[in-house]
């Protein structure tokens, strides 16, 4: 069975090497551990530092993780960019928040190590009984192993695996096959500790406030909407540029459902996506709300729609949440069976490539979503609005 993540050979032997001496001092000095067998489950801590969709892609596990420890309290780490979609969330108590620099797509990328250590000192300072790595990241489990935390779940396919208390089953060779919310419900329902819970509820979970939606009505109010208007929401942004399909493609897309069907487009996305495409001139049919709304007004504006257009990205994950129709313009960095969208009606547009699936955030012929056309997504967008807006 294969037993790493990693393509390139240098890695797969750097880990091996890693591995197995850190397995044979772990024997050596295991005399000096404590028995943990009997530890009472009172403080758990999820470790997830990675992106938008990520962190809800964990949602329905701490949903379960909730079920199975009803009386501990569950504290969940993220970083800035994704604490607002968790904010709110009942089965969390706690949010801690640690921007990773691995995972940190701003320009100015901290790699502080003070901020670091002030980390593991809270890590240690809190005294979690069990730390919980969905990821297999052998970053997040070395955080685990230095912030003392006494059991240790996590898989052990990008290394580290001597770090764990208690290492996770897991298939490396079939990880795409099954979607990663499937894998995030399998790793919490399969703890031996807690009270039993089985479910295949894959239900994203944002909770947004009423706050929230009268900002959002003020917004649309302002630009002229109202209730009686259909409201497309598109995304033409992502989260790196291989998942991004053209953006004139996008303005082109945006002209033909304008002069086809009687709808109102709006634009949305990160203030950091203001500039990603030449906006067309159709009139007051479309609307720019890019950088205008916070995650949660984001949710509350696609709860709104009769459809979503994007990528795969963060605000597609959201579109999901919310559960309204969906076209997904899909990039060959993941299989579509990894990380489709979970809502009811999605079509995904995807075209077949040799070197998919290649996990590349820059590529520089990006031939999977240079070959979807306007008309691909055309055809979509007109599949899911023959039906929507009959």
């Amino acid at each position: 069975m294969k037993r790493y993540v990693y393509k390139k050979k240098r890695y797969i032997l750097i880990f091996f090497i890693i591995d197995f001496f850190g397995f044979l001092l772990d024997k050596l000095f295991s005399f000096l551990k404590k028995p943990i067998n009997d530890i009472s489950i009172k403080k758990i801590v999820v470790i997830e530092l990675a992106h938008i969709g990520d962190v809800l892609a964990i949602t329905p596990a701490l949903h379960i993780l909730r079920k199975k420890f009803p009386q501990s309290s569950i504290t969940l780490v993220v970083g800035s960019w994704a604490k607002e979609v968790v904010t709110g969330n009942p089965d969390v108590d706690e949010i801690l928040v640690y921007d990773a620099s691995w995972f940190n797509r701003s320009k100015k990328v901290s790699r502080s190590f003070i901020k670091t250590f002030t980390f593991i000192k809270l890590l240690r300072a809190k005294a979690f009984d069990m730390g919980i790595d969905l990821r297999g990241d052998v970053r997040t489990i070395l955080l685990m192993r230095l912030g003392a935390i006494k059991k240790r779940l996590g898989y052990g396919f990008t290394g580290g695996a001597f770090m764990l208390t208690d290492v996770m089953p897991f298939d490396v060779s079939r990880r795409q096959d099954k979607h990663q919310i499937e894998h995030n419900i399998n790793f919490v329902t399969s703890i031996k500790e807690g009270i039993p819970y089985d479910t295949h509820d894959t239900t994203l979970k944002i909770f947004f406030s009423d706050k929230d939606i009268l900002s959002v009505d003020k917004l649309l109010k302002d630009n002229n909407i109202t209730n009686k208007d259909s409201l497309i929401a598109v995304h033409p942004g992502a989260g790196t540029a291989a998942k991004r399909w053209p953006a004139g493609r996008f303005s082109l897309l945006i002209e033909k459902i304008l002069r086809k069907y009687k709808v109102k487009i709006i634009l949305v996305g990160g203030q950091e996506e203001k500039n990603l495409l030449k906006l067309p001139d159709p009139g007051p049919g479309l609307i720019d709300l890019i950088g205008k709304t916070s995650l949660k007004q984001l949710a509350a504006l696609l709860k709104k729609c009769k459809l979503f257009i994007g990528g795969d990205s963060g605000a597609t994950h959201i579109a999901s949440a919310v559960n309204i129709p969906i076209v997904a313009v899909w990039s060959g960095q993941n299989k579509v069976s990894h990380w489709r969208p979970q809502s009811d009606a999605a079509i995904i547009v995807q075209k077949e490539v040799d070197c998919s699936p290649c996990g590349l955030t820059k590529c520089k012929s990006l031939k999977c979503l240079n070959d979807i056309s306007v008309e691909d997504v055309f055809l979509a967008v007109d599949k899911q609005l023959n039906k929507l807006l009959k």
